[in-house]
């Protein structure tokens, strides 16, 4: 059975519902431009929708191509980021800013600063009996005015974990100068505070055993500072951020 083609049988079809509708019959010569009008159209179309599938080819390929990019920029972001995570634990330690409590003394008496705002406490003047103060995480500079009344002096503090605790780590001066405690200040013309004495020559409760008390290097004798300033900058600050 021969096959006609859809222009044609769209052709008839509005010849038959022409007729139908009581128009006159087209020439035959009418009839074949029409039929030349709509196989144009039809071409057209048949293009058109050549093109779009073209289209929608690059566009999947693009999508495609697209997904891939950001998959691997997204691994290779992971990759830097865990090798900048690695390098700053094997530079800084894997230290995180948490909330501490700060164990504190001073024999004979002590003035206490974090990020230069005065701490008040209790026991300032009792070197035996020690303050513990909230130790804030974002906390950078922890200072200590220490005041000498008889014989031997000495600064001594801890935190439970030992992040903080008194050592060489700590840099003292005899001499007040501005803004000594505050968190601008440049101590690094200061020397590192001095041993003054063992912990268990003056053991005080709160306070970890692997401390020791400081002062700066005249700390006995009639030579003695009687006032000395010191000063700890915290490591996060620095490295871990």
């Amino acid at each position: 059975m021969k096959k006609f083609k859809p222009t044609v049988c769209l052709l008839v079809l509005c010849f038959l519902f022409g007729v139908a509708q009581g128009a006159s019959a087209p020439s035959l010569k009418e009839f074949n431009k029409l039929a030349e009008k709509l196989t144009g159209l039809t071409k057209k179309f048949t293009d058109l929708a050549d093109k779009l599938k073209l289209l929608k080819s690059s566009f999947d390929r693009y999508v495609q191509q697209n997904d891939k990019n950001i998959f691997e920029i997204r691994k290779s972001t992971k990759k830097e980021i865990t090798e900048m995570q690695n390098a700053l634990k094997k530079c800084c330690g894997t230290y995180k800013p948490k909330e501490r409590v700060l164990t504190i003394s001073t024999d004979d008496e002590c003035y206490l600063f974090l990020d230069g705002e005065e701490i008040t406490l209790t026991h300032l003047a009792d070197w035996d009996v020690p303050d513990t103060v909230l130790l804030p995480k974002e906390t950078t500079v922890i200072a200590v005015k220490g005041v000498n009344l008889y014989a031997d002096a000495g600064i001594i503090a801890s935190t439970d974990d030992g992040y903080v605790i008194t050592n060489s780590s700590w840099k003292c001066a005899h001499k007040k100068s501005f803004g000594w405690e505050g968190l601008d200040f440049d101590d690094s013309d200061w020397a590192p505070a001095s041993y003054s004495k063992a912990y268990y020559e003056k053991p005080i409760i709160g306070i970890r055993f692997d401390t020791q008390w400081i002062w700066t290097e005249r700390y006995s004798g009639k030579s003695s500072d009687k006032k000395v300033y010191c000063r700890l900058t915290l490591r996060h600050s620095k490295k871990s951020g």
